[in-house]
């Protein structure tokens, strides 16, 4: 009855402006009332079988505005039937976890001793439990878990990850210990010096610039362990985010070979370099990846002795899976024990026969590969023989 009334208003609306009753903007706000009245009219009288998300065959349920919601949690949801077996689970569970995960055994699937001893325990005791789940291998996670039991013997799981929050506290406390011990030497140093300028040479020009050169180096070698201790920390802190874009890394290596390319010029050393052009592409962050190379290519030529020659190249090892390229910095320098080559990763350490040398270093750098590439989910491997060189391997994920 409204839609005809609304219909007869417009049209009589039209007939009186034709007869110059009414004034064209008279005729505008009538015809926005009766258009109003009569769209308003329609979608309340709206069937009840007509869907209310516009393409979509029937209306959303409740269990599926639920599932909408709990897909966009940051907590991992995992819900088991009595048997053990993932009933449910979220994204996210699927992006920590991986996919396919309804259906199979939680056992098979997340293999955390103390959650699945949780589990078996709330089974008997029937009352909600709380625990705190530290992981090492093989990166460094730290959750804060939930279970509790409801419909027919399930048990709803709520895993929140606190990774970056405890990683955070771990770095700082690490840093403070490590970084008062590494600086504590140029430190000593510097304070040395300025008390012999003040004191005994403050009338010997000679032995003050002398001295204020050797501060100089003391400060310089004080900026690059900061710097590098600060690049170690944000690595160590994103290491469980894995990086997805795509990096050209022939590319990526030849810029670092032109940025190295003075430093081989003075040790007159020849750095050849040959990748797969089928294998150019891998995922990954390539202000990090760039960090990697830069490193070893440093640590190649540092170690190198004159005249020699570094080859970055497809590795002649096999990757750990098929979408992965492996590829390998080689140099002919001093090499490293076999008994400190696994230790050479290890945050400020530095193999006996290096130290003999005197070349400046951080001992951080080999740290900050290692850690990236963790990041990348790929591989970090060392061959090396004493005096006969060295074989740093990388093997990351292709796109």
């Amino acid at each position: 009855m409204i839609k005809i009334l609304s219909i007869l208003g417009f049209t009589s609306s039209f007939i009186l402006f034709y007869f110059e009753a009414i004034q064209i903007e008279a005729l505008v706000l009538i015809n926005i009332f009766f258009a109003i009245i009569f769209f308003y009219k329609t979608e309340n009288n709206r069937p009840n079988n007509i869907p209310i998300i516009s393409g979509s065959k029937k209306e959303l349920s409740k269990d599926d505005l639920q599932k909408i919601f709990i897909d966009e949690l940051e907590d991992i949801i995992i819900i088991l039937n009595k048997f053990n077996i993932i009933v449910y689970n979220n994204k996210v569970a699927i992006e920590n976890f991986g996919a396919d995960l309804e259906g199979k055994h939680i056992g098979s699937e997340i293999r955390i001793p103390e959650l699945l001893e949780a589990i078996d325990q709330i089974k008997i005791d029937k009352k909600q439990k709380k625990l705190e789940v530290e992981l090492n291998i093989p990166l460094f996670k730290f959750y804060k878990v939930s279970l509790a039991i409801i419909k027919s013997d399930q048990i709803l799981i709520l895993i929140r990850d606190f990774t970056e929050m405890r990683k955070s506290h771990n770095m700082r406390s690490d840093f403070i210990a490590n970084a008062s011990h590494e600086l504590r030497t140029p430190l000593v140093s510097l304070k040395g010096f300025l008390e012999t300028i003040s004191d005994s040479a403050k009338d010997d020009p000679l032995s003050q610039k002398k001295f204020i050169n050797i501060m100089k180096e003391e400060a310089g070698k004080m900026e690059r362990l900061l710097d590098d201790l600060m690049s170690l920390s944000r690595i160590e802190l994103q290491e469980h985010i894995r990086p997805k874009d795509k990096v050209n890394i022939i590319e990526l290596i030849e810029n670092i070979i032109l940025l190295n390319s003075n430093k081989a010029k003075e040790k007159n050393i020849i750095i050849k370099f040959k990748i797969n052009d089928n294998e150019k592409f891998v995922i990954g962050d390539k202000e990090k990846l760039s960090a990697v190379f830069l490193n070893l290519l440093d640590n190649a030529i540092k170690y190198s002795h004159n005249s020699s020659i570094v080859e970055i190249r497809n590795s002649d090892k096999k990757p750990i899976f098929n979408n992965y390229t492996s590829i390998s910095v080689i140099d002919n320098g001093v090499g490293i024990a076999q008994e400190d080559i696994h230790r050479v990763t290890e945050r400020f350490f530095r193999a006996e026969n290096i130290k003999k040398l005197k070349i400046s270093g951080t001992g951080l750098g080999l740290a900050i590969v290692k850690h990236i590439v963790n990041q990348h989910r790929g591989e970090f491997k060392i061959y090396s023989n004493l005096n006969k060189g060295s074989e740093f391997e990388v093997q990351l994920p292709l796109a």
